[in-house]
């Protein structure tokens, strides 16, 4: 489907007479162009300000005028042709600079004069890695923004550096699968990843995911935005929370084809609400690895920048490689601090949170595009209200102090993980479980290693019951300090959101009046004056 080209032909023939192009693919950019040229039987031409103007004559590019290296010159040189013609203007974006009112200017001129060309078919493209369109153009200027390539985009470009270097290529075989691994790449990182799979073992088939993915990895790394996960936990690895593992379960079944010719929707997403340390994020890598999807970490901090349009375009570039690589798992960790100060942005930051959790929640609510979103958060207070409401996630869970029974469960994983067995070390679970009342899974893992170390220290030859209860005993959980807190958000919770685990959890103890408290403890988003 040739969506882009039909686009950018119905915008010229509509009487477009500038359209820009968003993309940092100069090849798929020319490719558009060409086939408008060729639609039209009209010519095409690129400009730089390093080569001057040139002219395609089918198989490449004929110069034309090297020393019109100017914008000036270049648009001079279009106003006065006499014939039909399509200009696209490589890396337009550095003379279009909002704090330069001649470069405006100039852009305005274009959109005009060329009223007064004659009967001649002519439009000019603006070429340019990044948006950016000054107030006094954006009712003038149409943009097409280009996604990142699909796996009919990516086939196109392993068929051709296959060609390219037969003589290095002894066997090929292009399946779906390898071409899928390439997803997220644009033409000229998919295109330098074949290349090396080629040049290093002398061969492009399955057997090269492995080294497309991590060239994949590096370069999506690179943004700083997302970082590409290869978690090795399964939801047998989660102690408790069986109504999440239920729920997770069942929407897994619904990318199916059957599913989806039942009638199920693609799952949009989870949020996961709740107490530090029980499981939030374990769940997250979890969930990927029982899928088998790719699992993409999104920094939302991140998407935050000095320069005017950075931060939309950091958001943009962000879901749209998720969306490429979908299916996947999205997942945003401490989703509240990302979006803090959205609220008030208008006022701090001349809207820019605002506009950058707006296209978050489009796209959340909009997207069909198999991208699973989990978002964690322990600070309900600092969720922004539009994110809980229904169609933006699925579901909202809310995951509390594993309980008697998850507690041993979650004793005996950790125990397993680090090759002991509980019955065969003689200890007693019962009394471990109950000497751990309030304890987050964080914390009894972290009791679990610190026995361990203790009994390496002490020269013992495994560890011991006593080990464990002494760790236990020095542990101040974070319940204690918490309780009050802890107490409001379950009863936020029992109305707003459903619970993770089946069984009841324990009443969490506060600690006593003479015990000194931070300053944030005193803050209570839940208690507000009567009126």
């Amino acid at each position: 489907m040739r969506y882009y080209e039909e686009e950018l032909e119905t915008l010229i023939k509509a009487g477009a007479k500038v359209v820009e192009i968003v993309s940092f693919e100069w090849q798929r950019v020319h490719g558009f162009a060409n086939y408008v040229a060729e639609d039209l039987n009209i010519d095409w031409y690129s400009w730089s300000s390093v080569s001057g103007l040139k002219v395609w004559e089918g198989n490449g590019f004929k110069t034309i005028n090297p020393d019109c290296v100017t914008l000036p010159a270049v648009l001079d040189y279009y106003t006065k042709a006499e014939s039909d013609m399509l200009l696209v203007l490589e890396d337009f974006h550095p003379y279009r600079e909002a704090n330069s009112p001649v470069n405006i200017r100039y852009l305005r001129e274009m959109m005009r004069q060329q009223n007064f060309t004659g009967n001649y078919t002519k439009a000019i493209i603006l070429s340019s890695p990044n948006k950016f369109i000054p107030d006094e153009l954006s009712k003038e200027l149409p943009v097409i923004e280009v996604d990142l390539p699909d796996r009919e985009t990516i086939e196109v470009i392993a068929d051709s550096v296959v060609r390219e270097y037969q003589s290095y290529c002894l066997e090929n075989n292009i399946t779906p699968k390898l071409l899928e691994s390439a997803l997220g790449l644009t033409v000229m990182e998919a295109r330098l990843a074949f290349a090396k799979a080629i040049i290093q073992n002398r061969k492009l088939t399955e057997e090269e995911i492995p080294l497309i993915i991590a060239e994949k990895e590096q370069i999506i790394k690179k943004s700083g935005l997302l970082e590409y996960f290869h978690p090795k936990e399964y939801l047998t690895n989660v102690g408790g929370l069986d109504n999440l593992k239920e729920w997770i379960h069942k929407r897994g079944q619904a990318y199916s084809d059957d599913a989806r010719n039942f009638g199920l929707n693609i799952p949009r997403g989870v949020l996961l609400l709740g107490i530090p340390g029980c499981g939030k994020s374990l769940t997250a890598k979890a969930i990927a690895n029982e899928w088998k999807f790719p699992l993409l970490r999104f920094d939302l901090g991140k998407v935050f920048g000095g320069i005017v349009g950075e931060s939309e375009r950091n958001i943009r570039y962000a879901l749209d490689v998720a969306k490429t690589i979908s299916p996947c798992v999205l997942w945003i960790d401490e989703i509240e601090k990302g979006l803090s100060g959205s609220q008030s942005s208008g006022r701090t930051d001349g809207g820019t949170s605002a506009r950058v959790f707006g296209t978050f929640l489009t796209w959340m609510q909009e997207k069909t595009e198999p991208v699973f979103v989990v978002a964690t958060a322990n600070d309900i207070s600092s969720l922004p209200p539009e994110l809980l409401r229904k169609g933006r996630f699925d579901e909202i869970f809310f995951v509390d102090l594993p309980s008697a029974k998850e507690r041993e469960n979650i004793f005996q994983i950790h125990l397993k993980n680090k090759h002991r067995d509980a019955e065969a070390l003689g200890l007693s679970m019962a009394e471990l479980v109950k000497k751990t009342e309030g304890f987050s899974g964080a914390e009894i893992e972290e009791v679990v290693n610190e026995a361990l170390f203790n009994a390496y220290a002490n020269g013992q030859k495994d560890l011991e019951m006593q080990n464990l209860l002494d760790c236990i005993s020095a542990t101040s959980p974070l319940s204690r300090t918490m309780a009050e807190t802890i107490a409001n958000l379950r009863k936020w919770a029992e109305q707003r959101a459903r619970m993770a685990s089946k069984d009841k959890p324990d009443e969490v103890k506060p600690l006593g009046e003479d015990v000194p408290k931070l300053q944030q403890e005193y803050s209570n988003p839940f208690i507000q004056k009567k009126k």
